[in-house]
């Protein structure tokens, strides 16, 4: 497996998130294990008490999310759920690794949006690792 993706490396990401954050009640994610990506957060992650979740699956579609300007794609786990998640690459190039039908595994971690934010009780699933087979080879009909 290929990492395509790691949140820590994503410094413009964390920095809107962490601005959102400090910077309004109304937005961002509630600072319950530290603020957002801060060394704080990740040793959470690091001794657990921020859980890591881990998804192994395929890619079952490509899709333009919000107002059809943001690419997402569809992910089947091996569970048989299907889960949405941003197109994240930390290298544009890699971002062409996205493709349906490709073995991917993500792991993430669940914060909760601020209550004005989305509603109370919110949460929210953040990528922390995206990894994909760079050896898969698409079927072509």
């Amino acid at each position: 497996m290929k990492t395509i993706y790691r949140l820590e490396l994503d410094k413009n990401y964390i920095k809107q998130v962490q601005e959102a954050t400090e910077t309004t009640d109304d937005f961002g994610l509630e600072p319950t294990h530290g603020i957002f990506a801060s060394a704080e957060w990740w040793q959470h992650i690091g001794d657990g008490t921020l859980p890591v979740h881990h998804l192994k699956g395929r890619i079952s579609s490509l899709q333009m999310g919000s107002m059809n300007d943001w690419p997402e794609f569809t992910f089947r786990s091996e569970e048989g759920k299907e889960f949405t998640w941003s197109r994240y690459a930390n290298n544009p190039e890699l971002a062409g690794l996205y493709t349906v039908g490709r073995p991917t595994e993500v792991d993430y971690v669940v914060q909760r949006h601020r209550a004005t934010c989305l509603g109370p009780g919110t949460h929210v699933a953040i990528p922390i690792v995206i990894r994909v087979d760079e050896t898969f080879e698409e079927k072509k009909e």
